[in-house]
């Protein structure tokens, strides 16, 4: 019997937070009597005073009704994302962005998420933080028209590029010869071991590389930064973040803006999940996203996290719709990731 009231308790958190998500209205035993007509009122009433006790609900005014918390909100997405029949349909496309890895992969990582942000009607977040794991498999040195030179590493999750400063002296055959130079030393190792360890080889070949040895040292610079760990913010619908808000809830909205705004808090909060799907909500504003929810994943290329995707908005939103875009799209890039 035990077991049934909690199954009971559990129904009527999903249900209340389900239309508390859709309408805004305050949950109350009479809007909860549509979906539990086989309850009382009295029934619900005892229900939702108990749930308010165990801390799922709050209410904002004495003789009003309750709205849910963020213990609620939590158990309604985790019943989410847990659900292996998430509708996929709509965000398909998006994906597609991901197909032909022969370009950079932060752009492209970069243009997933600003694809995924005008899906969802959420601000979109990505943070790189792995990229030093990544095996190098070919590394290119490519003179521009500027003098500088455009750095291509192939690695086994796509292209890192960037641009690099190159002394006017130095010409194309010099560049193709560091090229093939690093990647012979380097090819099957990690970026990470590239950087700490293109001194120490360099010693050791001595005048083989005497005319390339600056160039080289550019490059291990250019890597440097390019493996720090940075987060890129896509806000293709920022007005969405108000559309049909409350008061309180325009508020919270403005909460995350700012949160937005701070790149060390989003990748300290991002940075924290590797594994799975993973939800952050608000609690009273005790924590950096004040008003605001965030639900991430990794991306795992051939089982490295080198980065994390991240959704994040105001706590009443369409979880459903932003999981199942969330859990799609970075499982194919995880799988696409591990393709020959």
């Amino acid at each position: 019997m035990e077991n049934e009231k909690n199954k009971r308790k559990h129904q009527i958190v999903l249900k209340a937070v389900d239309d508390y998500i859709k309408s805004a209205q305050p949950i109350t035993s009479g809007s909860l009597n549509v979906h539990f007509k086989d309850l009382s009122s009295a029934t619900l009433r005892n229900e939702l005073n108990a749930l308010e006790s165990m801390g799922y609900f709050k209410q904002l005014h004495t003789s009003g009704g309750r709205v849910p918390t963020a213990l609620a909100y939590k158990e309604y997405v985790a019943n989410i994302l847990n659900n292996s029949k998430l509708n996929y349909s709509n965000i398909k496309q998006v994906v597609s962005s991901y197909e032909n890895r022969s370009v950079s992969l932060i752009s492209t990582l970069s243009s997933l998420a600003k694809r995924l942000s005008r899906a969802t009607n959420c601000p979109a977040v990505l943070v790189q933080h792995g990229l030093q794991k990544l095996t190098i498999e070919n590394i290119q040195i490519i003179p521009l028209i500027n003098k500088d030179a455009l750095l291509l590493v192939e690695t086994n999750a796509g292209i890192i590029d960037d641009n690099m400063s190159l002394d006017p002296n130095i010409d194309r055959a010099t560049c193709n010869e560091a090229g093939k130079y690093l990647t012979g030393q380097f090819k099957g190792k990690t970026i990470e071991y590239m950087i700490d360890n293109v001194n120490s080889i360099c010693l050791k070949t001595g005048a083989q590389i005497a005319e390339f040895k600056e160039l080289i040292d550019n490059v291990a610079e250019v890597l440097i930064e390019v493996i720090k760990t940075k987060c890129d913010v896509s806000n293709e619908n920022p007005s969405e973040l108000l559309y049909g808000k409350t008061a309180s809830e325009i508020d919270d909205a403005k909460s995350v803006f700012e949160f937005l705004q701070d790149a060390d808090k989003i990748i300290d909060t991002v940075k924290e999940n590797t594994e799975n799907l993973n939800f952050k909500i608000a609690e009273d504003g005790k924590n950096a996203l004040k008003g605001g929810m965030m639900l991430s994943a990794p991306i795992i290329i051939n089982g490295v996290p080198i980065a994390s995707l991240a959704l994040v908005g105001p706590k009443r939103v369409d979880y459903a719709n932003i999981a199942a875009a969330l859990k799609f799209i970075t499982g194919q890039i995880n799988l696409k990731g591990g393709d020959n």
